[in-house]
């Protein structure tokens, strides 16, 4: 019996010395698994952040620029604004003044011009607006509707007269030129085509405009002729529009530098006719 108390109490011993090595077994294969997922992590962060420096799908800017490209659609770009400011009836005396004005707010704009009035010091106040960058076109030479208007051929030779006058005083070739009243105007429809297709052969085209400072109609205002641009020039990223310079008429020279800030600050740039993208014709 001793013996057999004996052999138990060594049994047992024997038992917990191996429980005893066995924990310390597990716990050694415990720190070698965390080890082990640790640097294993740590080479898959590692991967991750190549991955993403490299791989345009990790960018979100990129992903978005993709998508849009998959799709067949295009970020909306910033509309380009440019208004045209035009003056029929000149050279005036004011037109000194308008060049000021212009020239203070660095703003270019196109003249359509009466050939009988480019005589004398006006030649050199015209030559002064091309100078400066501003366009010159073609109005009339007389202005005076029952000789211009009379019929097609009196129309196409006020024309050629008016283009003459330029050429020899001015030592340009006018491209553009405006009917007077515009090209609907009533004097002109049974023949507008004819003068339209003449004056194309000679390399110039004609332009209307579709936003009027209505100054040349009964005694306007300075904020009338303000509210008149104001209530249409919004309609178009491109507007022309249709003042006058003319001695009879100051309300347009003193509207003029309200009118072009308001078009700064609303966005608008400023440009000459020729500049434009199309011409401006009525119903176009």
């Amino acid at each position: 019996m001793k013996q057999g108390r004996e052999w138990s109490r060594k049994g047992k011993g024997k038992k917990k010395y191996q429980n005893y090595l066995g924990g310390i077994l597990c716990l050694g294969l415990l720190f070698f698994f965390v080890q082990g997922m640790l640097l294993l992590d740590g080479t898959f962060l590692k991967m991750s952040e190549e991955f993403q420096k490299t791989s345009p799908v990790w960018n979100k800017d990129t992903v978005k620029e993709e998508a849009l490209a998959d799709s067949g659609e295009e970020e909306e770009q910033e509309v380009k604004k440019v208004a045209y400011l035009t003056f029929d009836d000149g050279p005036s005396i004011l037109t000194p003044q308008y060049l000021e004005i212009l020239r203070e707010e660095e703003v270019c704009a196109t003249f359509f011009l009466i050939g009988q009035q480019v005589e004398g010091e006006m030649v050199d106040v015209v030559k002064q607006a091309i100078d400066e960058g501003h366009e010159i076109g073609m109005h009339t030479y007389c202005h005076v509707a029952e000789e211009i208007y009379a019929s097609s051929e009196s129309y196409c030779m006020d024309l050629e007269k008016t283009k003459q006058c330029m050429e020899e005083k001015l030592k340009i070739e006018p491209k553009i030129f405006r009917f007077p009243w515009g090209s609907k105007n009533s004097y002109v429809q049974g023949y507008k085509n004819d003068v339209i297709e003449h004056m194309k052969e000679e390399g110039v085209d004609y332009v209307d405009w579709n936003v009027s400072g209505e100054d040349s109609v009964g005694c306007p205002s300075p904020d009338s002729i303000l509210r008149n641009i104001r209530k249409d020039y919004k309609r178009y990223n491109d507007p022309v529009i249709l003042l006058h310079d003319s001695a009879t008429c100051k309300s347009t020279l003193y509207a003029l530098r309200g009118v072009i800030r308001e078009l700064k600050a609303d966005g608008y740039s400023f440009g000459t006719l020729s500049q434009r993208e199309r011409p401006c014709h009525f119903g176009e």
